[in-house]
């Protein structure tokens, strides 16, 4: 779906930064820092976390926080990751199951196969 699009069916107000944070978001693989957002869009840090925080209020993105550095995506399911405390890769897993609790995003840390 285009960005443009996204924001409209989610009544926000379609702007050229936020059609970049959502096109920046709809074709990661995987979660992205504030850092890499900073260095790829053209606009202060302010606007930035303004507009990602217009996401999330509406719940169209999910926030991880790792080693006090935070990640964005979209959230279009539930998600949970192991972070290999050595190396520092982001491998996604399978939700865990907590009856009673609706779970939006979760982060295991560990270490690795390859870094044991």
């Amino acid at each position: 779906m285009l960005a443009a699009t996204f924001l409209q069916n989610h009544d926000i107000a379609v702007t050229p930064l936020r059609v970049e944070l959502v096109e920046m978001l709809q074709q990661a693989n995987r979660p992205i820092s504030y850092d890499e957002f900073l260095s790829k869009i053209k606009a202060n840090k302010s606007t930035i976390y303004r507009n990602l925080d217009i996401l999330l209020s509406k719940n169209l993105i999910i926030k991880s926080e790792i080693e006090h550095k935070s990640f964005y995506e979209l959230s279009d399911h539930a998600k949970a990751y192991f972070v290999c405390e050595a190396c520092h890769k982001m491998e996604e897993i399978e939700i865990p199951n907590l009856p009673g609790k609706s779970v939006k995003s979760a982060v295991i840390k560990g270490i690795c196969e390859k870094c044991s």
